[in-house]
């Protein structure tokens, strides 16, 4: 029973490790095209006149 127990954890680990690797690049390219966008809005914040700037709304 236990043996069957941890087969099935160790093929799901495998499974899910599988599909990270798989899916690397695209988190690699997703999180390059975010940071682009935010380095963009910086300098469209820094170049703008302050009217035209909308407040960044601040979480807390």
């Amino acid at each position: 029973m236990v043996t069957l127990v941890l087969t099935w954890i160790g093929a799901v680990l495998g499974i899910t490790i599988v599909l990270v690797m798989a899916l690397g690049p695209v988190i690699v390219e997703l999180d390059g095209w975010l940071a682009q966008r935010r380095r963009e809005r910086a300098r469209k914040v820094v170049t703008e006149p302050k009217q035209k700037v909308a407040a960044r709304p601040v979480f807390h």
